[in-house]
């Protein structure tokens, strides 16, 4: 504890011995080799628990995942504050089930963006506690707005029965669900610019700034491409899967579940476009410094958009039969859209000679275990938990599906694991009181 103690003493005083004398010298931008060494003296002393290009690996993959809830959740209140505008019956159904959707994607969004933001915290902390401190009153209402955003959602939930309430409480959680995305973007975005970091926070280095309200960096087309436009197309491309899944029920409604189809094929065509035109801005926008422009990541995501247009486009002819392929074609964007993300962040800091993957890793083994172990069972388990869900899903309403004698074998096997799990859990906890208290 004592070595630690000193450890983060000397962080202290040398993360003030370099601002200091910046100062002195009235100089607020910094030199590349003085970004390098700030960005190195503010990593943590303990260093991560793990290899970093595996943290790194499991951030891009968790993004995708948490983005493609997020995406439904904005999705589908926009669309549904459209539906609500129609007089028709069909558009009024809609809307109701769109609602609904949002309903559960925020919370699956709230719990599955945890993983990204503890993996980016580990390897990245210079980078996230700085800009999280810049606009630190921001990010403190970001979980308020978030909150309030998601209790209108309930309450449009509620009120559904009634048009102008649900859309009323409609408008008002998109707009800070909107406001909520906004404020991680600035936070992440201004993580990108340490060079610039002294300067905000001194305003040019004639006072100190830590009422945490300001907004100093916004990119509108990394914006708009990585929340808006996304979200008009991965929610049409759900739209496109209800007309696929429930076609086959009757109580649905075949005709019904096939309008939605193509209406859900329009909105993917035309929010795709936009998602494309976008995500190009995006890339030429990008300072020129970071030697993103023209690398193989950046034309990599523009070819995968392009194909996924391509794709979107040609679902326009039979909506319910490739709305699969659409999917796959949606995932594999998303993966090239997170990879380049990680990317650029990577380039933006190592134009001053800081890298992750000179990270200093402090092995332990216990926890990575248990992520895997966990992981690896969780996997087992939802899969079963999914299918079930799909099976009945397509069960008509008032009948029971029977599940089949391999089915009932999966489940006892379920409950093994989770039964496992929980003594590994305890088991480990076990060791490592053992470990720090004899």
């Amino acid at each position: 504890m004592q070595n630690y103690a000193v450890q983060q003493n000397l962080v202290r005083w040398s993360l003030l011995g370099i601002l200091g004398s910046m100062l002195l010298l009235g100089k607020v931008v910094f030199a590349a080799q003085d970004v390098g060494r700030m960005l190195k003296t503010m990593a943590d002393p303990a260093g991560a628990p793990f290899f970093p290009v595996v943290m790194q690996l499991l951030q891009v993959l968790t993004w995708a995942l948490h983005m493609v809830f997020v995406w439904t959740s904005v999705g589908g209140l926009l669309l549904s504050i459209y539906a609500l505008t129609k007089k028709e019956d069909n558009y009024q159904r809609l809307a109701r089930g769109l609602i609904e959707l949002s309903k559960v994607s925020v919370s699956l969004a709230i719990v599955i963006g945890v993983a990204p933001l503890l993996f980016y915290q580990v390897i990245y902390d210079p980078l996230w506690y700085s800009s999280a401190n810049l606009s630190a009153s921001w990010y403190i209402m970001f979980i308020v707005l978030l909150l309030v955003g998601y209790y209108l959602l309930w309450f449009a939930y509620f009120r559904r029965a009634s048009t102008s309430q649900s859309m009323l409480f409609s408008i008002g959680s998109v707009v800070l669900l909107l406001f909520v995305g906004f404020i991680i973007h600035v936070v992440n975005y201004q993580s990108l610019f340490p060079e610039r970091w002294v300067q905000w926070y001194t305003s040019g280095g004639t006072t100190m700034n830590h009422h945490g309200w300001g907004i100093y960096a916004f990119h509108p087309f990394r914006y708009l491409s990585l929340l808006v436009f996304p979200s008009l197309t991965v929610t049409g491309i759900f739209m496109m899967l209800y007309g696929w899944y429930f076609g086959k029920r009757e109580d649905i409604g075949k005709e019904y579940a096939s309008w939605v189809a193509r209406l859900g094929s329009r909105v993917a065509f035309y929010g795709s476009a936009l998602w494309f035109v976008s995500h190009i801005l995006h890339i030429a926008t990008i300072p020129s410094e970071w030697g993103v422009k023209g690398s193989v990541f950046s034309i990599l995501s523009i070819v995968v958009m392009a194909l996924f247009v391509g794709v979107a486009f040609m679902a326009q002819k039979s909506p319910v039969s490739t709305s699969i392929p659409l999917l796959l074609a949606c995932t594999v964007n998303t993966l090239f859209i997170a990879i380049l993300r990680e990317y650029i962040r990577v380039a933006s800091t190592a134009r001053f000679g800081y890298s992750i993957y000179e990270y200093k890793v402090n092995l332990e083994l216990l926890s990575p275990m248990l992520f895997l172990g966990t992981t690896l069972g969780g996997l087992l388990l939802y899969a079963y938990a999914w299918w079930m869900a799909y099976q009945a899903g397509r069960t008509p309403k008032g009948k029971v599906y029977e599940a089949s004698e391999t089915e009932h074998r999966l489940g006892d096997l379920s409950v093994f694991l989770v039964t496992l799990w929980a003594m590994v859990f305890i088991g480990v906890g076990l060791i490592v009181i053992v470990r720090n208290y004899v």
